[in-house]
């Protein structure tokens, strides 16, 4: 082993390490272990905790029940959050694990055998583009901008520096449109807080005139709303409509999927699917999420045991938790702006874990591949997926 290399290693570089694996899943190699602990003292939690995940992660799976792995699963997660957030997250590897000691990732769940799966159409990589009613169009170059409305509307700040006016605020409509590989945060004119997920396009008014506010919403978005009992705010997507009560919440409506959803932080939520307008509104209370497939027009509404798996992409990381690892890979393309690939001709684990998404593109590849026993290769423009 490379004394000189292991001493700039971090926990996920010797995670991600061949050699360094090799070694810990070899008995007979225990002494190289104990070597490197003994030349490189300073490296020593960072070299045990990464031959704790190899070592669990190899480790023959427990034959349990589904729902027993799931009771562990969240049983790990309350025991270990507050020890991730206060000491392991300085060693956040690219695939940052969820209880900080690779136990997460020892109850796997098979999913289906999947022939080639296009994970994700590709968007040509260009700006966020502001587009004002009266046909202005702004440009905005940053990977994350911040966009801030003023009270009446007519005066628009970009990433705190340019400024841009519009007239004619009681006709038309604005549209911010972000592409695959950006993220965008916006303040609209009566306060409302929405970030803007990569592939998203928010449809609203410069100026709230009427006696509702509503938006249109194509991908993902994370809404904090200004309560206003007066004037109900409402948001729709092309599947269904929902009314908030002053609130915060999470949508996932992009086009290309079949199934959306809605998972409420605080507040008080109510939904209508649009092609049923004699339904029954639904409500969601905190912790609760919607789901709802295209063309079934009925909602499917579970608990869920932390919101912050379903929002912590506002923070640049994608938490999962047995989540297929085509659709994981359809949220790394979107959020990178590349193209996906799975070629998986047998059964393919479900994960656990935690992606960094502010690190370099293929470290949280690697990171993916690793935990879920994969194997990639880069084919031109587009990165492809295989059984080991």
């Amino acid at each position: 082993m490379n004394l000189e290399i292991y001493k700039t290693y971090s926990t996920d570089d010797f995670i991600l390490d061949e050699k360094f694996r090799e070694v810990v899943n070899n008995p007979d190699k225990k002494a190289q272990l104990n070597e490197l602990l003994n030349k490189l003292p300073d490296k020593k939690h960072e070299i045990k905790l990464a031959i704790q995940i190899v070592q669990k992660l190899h480790a023959e799976k427990f034959k349990q029940a589904e729902k027993r792995k799931q009771e562990l699963w969240q049983q790990i997660f309350r025991e270990h959050q507050r020890k991730i957030r206060l000491s392991y997250l300085k060693y956040a590897a690219s695939f940052l694990l969820l209880a900080g000691i690779g136990s997460t990732v020892l109850y796997f769940f098979i999913q289906k055998p999947a022939e080639e799966v296009i994970v994700s159409d590709i968007l040509p990589t260009k700006d966020a583009l502001l587009i004002l009613a009266d046909g202005k169009t702004v440009s905005i170059t940053s990977k994350k901008s911040t966009i801030q409305y003023s009270p009446d509307g007519s005066g628009i700040t970009v990433n705190d520096t340019s400024g841009v006016a519009q007239v004619n605020l009681d006709k038309g409509v604005n549209q911010l449109i972000v592409p695959y590989g950006k993220r965008s945060f916006i303040t609209l004119s009566e306060g409302t807080k929405v970030w803007l997920n990569s592939g998203s396009k928010l449809i609203f008014p410069p100026a709230f005139k009427g006696k509702t506010r509503e938006v249109i919403l194509e991908g993902e978005a994370l809404f904090d709303v200004t309560e206003d009992k007066e004037k109900p705010f409402f948001v729709k997507t092309d599947v269904f409509k929902l009314k908030v009560y002053g609130t915060k919440f999470n949508v996932q409506a992009y086009n290309q999927d079949e199934d959306y959803q809605v998972v409420l932080v605080e507040g008080k939520v109510s939904m209508n699917p649009n092609a049923s307008l004699q339904s029954k509104e639904v409500f969601l209370t905190p912790n609760q999420k919607a789901s709802i497939n295209r063309g079934v027009n009925e909602f499917e509404i579970v608990t869920v045991e932390n919101t912050d798996v379903y929002t912590a992409w506002v923070d640049g990381y994608l938490t999962f938790t047995n989540e297929e690892v085509t659709s994981l890979l359809k949220r790394v393309s979107r959020y990178y702006n590349v193209e996906m690939v799975a070629e998986f001709n047998r059964n393919v684990e479900r994960i656990y874990g935690k992606l960094d998404m502010k690190d370099d593109l293929e470290r949280v590849l690697d990171g993916i591949a690793f935990i879920s026993k994969t194997s990639y290769t880069k084919q031109g423009n587009k990165y492809v997926f295989k059984n080991n």
